[in-house]
């Protein structure tokens, strides 16, 4: 099960670095305690504040702000699916990119490391 889980992850970042070939570098800080409101790093040190309905460049719709990740929305136009055919890249309507929260991904790493002995 862990080994699914592995791949389907890595599946997804190729997903969301073809996607967002020409995006800026996003990276989730956390949402806001006791409000609906999250913190995004977009770029080099520009931090910002979405919620749910906000568009972020490059990137599609914030869909959902929690504490642990951001669900970030994509939907392709006709013309968009025209030029992914045409390159020979993966046909879709709508993708979601799911964004941990940036100090996540040391606990996550550091979870997928053989143990020590």
């Amino acid at each position: 099960m862990r080994t699914v889980a592995l791949i389907a992850g890595v599946l997804a970042a190729g997903l969301v670095a073809a996607s967002s070939l020409h995006a800026q570098p996003l990276r989730y800080w956390g949402k806001q305690p006791g409000a609906a409101t999250g913190f995004i790093e977009l770029g080099d040190r520009e931090y910002y504040a979405v919620e749910a309905g906000t568009e972020i460049p490059a990137w599609g719709r914030v869909k959902q702000v929690d504490e642990f990740h951001l669900v970030v929305e994509q939907v392709r136009s006709e013309s968009e699916k025209g030029q992914l055919r045409q390159r020979g890249a993966m046909v879709y309507d709508v993708l979601e990119i799911h964004i941990l929260r940036q100090d996540l991904h040391h606990l996550q790493g550091e979870s997928l490391r053989a143990p020590r002995r």
